[in-house]
């Protein structure tokens, strides 16, 4: 009976190991890699006001973008952040208004 509550306490003490290493560092280093490359894409397509963050909390792979642009470049944008590795979805904040609604 010991070695069994002794086995299935190893075996709660390795989940919660798991858990804590995908939760905290792995899911950093994503957040991070994610965050680095739309930046790339970003400046490389001259769109240098315009910013890109993780969901977080909980923490998913949707990127969300905001900043000035039209609605051509928040389409174009949208699809060049989903093809970037570790996204799932790119969309636009909520407050984020297009350009031409600003005004």
């Amino acid at each position: 009976m010991n070695r069994l509550l002794l086995g299935f306490g190893g075996v709660a003490l390795a989940m919660s190991a798991t858990a804590l290493w995908h939760g905290l560092v792995a899911g950093d280093q994503l957040v991070n890699t994610i965050e680095r490359n739309a930046r790339l894409q970003l400046d490389y397509d001259e769109m240098t006001q315009v910013q890109a963050h993780v969901q977080r909390g909980p923490l998913s792979r949707e990127l969300l973008l905001s900043g000035p642009a039209d609605d051509f470049q928040r389409r174009e944008i949208v699809l060049r952040m989903e093809q970037l590795p570790g996204v799932g979805r790119a969309r636009w904040e909520e407050g984020s208004l297009p350009m031409e609604q600003r005004r």
